[in-house]
C-alpha cells in the first residue's frame, strides 16, 4: 500500500440546500438538506496491483453505515491514463470554482487523460505541449429524468513557457426530456459542437494563464476563464467570468501565497437562456445535490480573496478563503425564471468563509480540520470536520 491512512473524526453540516430544478414555471426553488451531526471512520487506500495498474479507494463508516464515496481503478499506457471509479471532476484555474466544472460532486465515471504533456506533430509544435481530459458518466437520480449523461473534456496548450490556454466544455445530454434520441450521430454532432437544444445542455470556457515575467520582484500569475452556457452569443451577451492573480510565494514571506479572484455571471438576455438552466435538461447544472459549476449558482458576482501557508518545515499547512457574493433574482422575476440556481430564497447577498488546517504531528500521525460559514439575509449555512488519521 501506498499513501495509505486510517482515521476517525467528527462531521457537522448546517443549513445546506440543494439547487432549484425546474424552467418554465415548475422551478422549484432550492431544498433545504437535513442537519448533519456524525462521527466518522475513515480510511484512505492506495497501491499498485500489477506494472501500470493501480487502485484507490476511502470508505467511511458513518451514520451507522458502510460508505463508499471515491474509489479509482487507474490502467496507465506510456502517455495515456485510463481511470474508472468515483471521483469529483473540476475544470479551470480558479480557487473559487470553474465556470465549467468545480469538482463538487463525486461522480461514477470513465475517463482518459494524458499523463504527461505530449508534443504535437509537424508545424503544430508551435502550439507547444498539449495535455488533454476526458470523462462520461451518467446522472442516476430523481433530479434528472431518465437519467441523461454528463460528458466532459479539457484540452490545455502551452505556445509559450509563461502562457496556458485551455478550453473546457461539458454537455448534459439524451435522458426523458429531449426529443432526440441517443445515437452515434446525435452524440458525434455535439462532440462536434453542432449543438441541438433539444438534446443536451453544454457550458464551455476558455481559459488563459499567464505568468508574469516579474519574479526578481514579485512572483504573480495572472488568469481569465470565459464562459457561455448553451447559445453562440452567450459568449458576448451574458458572459461567465473569473478574473483572478496568484501570488505563490510573498516576497519576505515566502511560505504564504496570496490570491484574489473576481467573479461575475450575466444577467439573461438579448435571447439567450439563463446560467445553468436548460427547457430540455430541468435537473440543471447539478448533481448528488451540489453544483456542478461555480458556487455562486450563476446570474451573480464574487469577490473572492484566499491564502495557503506552508510552516514549520511544511508540518502545518494552513488554508483561508473570504468571500462576499451577491446572488440575482432578476432572472428569475422574468420569464421563464431562469435565474440563479439558489433564487429565490438565497438571492441578495452573502458572506462567508472557508478554513482549514493540516497538521503532521508526527512521522506516522495527521490531524486535520476544515470549517466553512455562510450568511445571508435570513438564512446561513456551516460545515465542520475534524480527523485524526495514522499514516501507514
Amino acid at each position: 500500500l501506498l499513501g495509505s491512512a486510517a482515521g476517525a473524526g467528527y462531521e457537522r453540516r448546517g443549513g445546506a440546500a440543494e439547487p432549484g430544478a425546474g424552467l418554465f414555471g415548475r422551478r422549484t426553488g432550492v431544498t433545504p438538506l437535513p442537519l448533519r451531526s456524525t462521527a466518522v471512520a475513515e480510511a484512505r487506500l492506495a497501491g499498485a496491483l500489477a506494472p501500470g495498474l493501480a487502485a484507490a479507494a476511502e470508505p467511511r463508516l458513518a451514520d451507522g453505515g458502510l460508505e463508499l464515496p471515491r474509489w479509482d481503478v487507474v490502467a496507465g499506457w506510456g502517455p495515456v491514463a485510463l481511470s474508472l471509479g468515483e471521483q469529483p471532476v473540476g475544470y479551470g484555474p480558479a480557487a473559487g470554482g470553474g465556470v465549467v466544472l468545480s469538482g463538487a460532486a463525486a461522480l461514477p465515471r470513465l475517463e482518459a487523460q494524458t499523463s504527461r504533456p505530449l508534443a504535437l506533430p509537424g508545424w503544430l509544435r508551435l502550439l507547444g505541449p498539449v495535455s488533454a481530459h476526458t470523462f462520461v458518466t451518467r446522472l442516476d437520480e430523481r433530479r434528472h429524468p431518465g437519467d441523461p449523461y454528463l460528458w466532459g473534456m479539457r484540452v490545455a496548450l502551452r505556445p509559450h513557457p509563461r502562457l496556458t490556454v485551455g478550453m473546457n466544455r461539458a454537455s448534459i445530454f439524451g435522458g426523458d426530456s429531449v426529443s432526440t434520441r441517443v445515437t452515434a450521430g446525435s452524440v458525434g454532432r455535439m462532440l462536434l459542437g453542432m449543438l441541438s437544444d433539444d438534446f443536451e445542455n453544454q457550458v464551455v470556457a476558455a481559459e488563459f494563464r499567464y505568468r508574469l515575467p516579474t519574479e526578481e520582484v514579485l512572483p504573480l500569475t495572472l488568469y481569465l476563464e470565459w464562459g457561455a452556457d448553451d447559445g453562440a452569443g452567450a459568449w458576448w451577451d451574458v458572459p461567465g467570468r473569473v478574473l483572478g492573480a496568484y501570488v505563490p510565494a510573498v516576497p519576505g514571506a515566502e511560505a504564504l501565497a496570496l490570491g484574489a479572484e473576481y467573479t461575475s455571471f450575466a444577467t439573461l438576455c438579448c435571447g439567450n437562456p439563463g446560467w445553468y438552466t436548460h427547457a430540455a435538461q430541468p435537473g440543471g447544472w447539478a448533481a448528488e445535490g451540489a453544483l456542478l459549476g461555480h458556487p455562486l449558482g450563476g446570474e451573480g458576482r464574487e469577490l473572492l480573496v484566499y491564502s495557503h501557508a506552508d510552516l514549520a518545515g511544511a508540518r502545518l499547512r494552513l488554508d483561508g478563503r473570504v468571500f462576499r457574493r451577491e446572488r440575482g433574482r432578476e432572472g428569475y422575476d422574468a420569464f421563464p425564471r431562469a435565474g440563479n440556481l439558489f433564487a429565490p430564497e438565497r438571492a441578495g447577498p452573502s458572506t462567508g468563509l472557508h478554513a482549514g488546517a493540516l497538521w503532521r504531528a508526527t512521522r506516522r500521525a495527521e490531524l486535520r480540520l476544515g470549517a466553512y460559514r455562510e450568511v445571508g439575509d435570513g438564512w446561513r449555512a456551516h460545515e465542520l470536520d475534524l480527523n485524526a488519521s495514522l499514516l501507514f
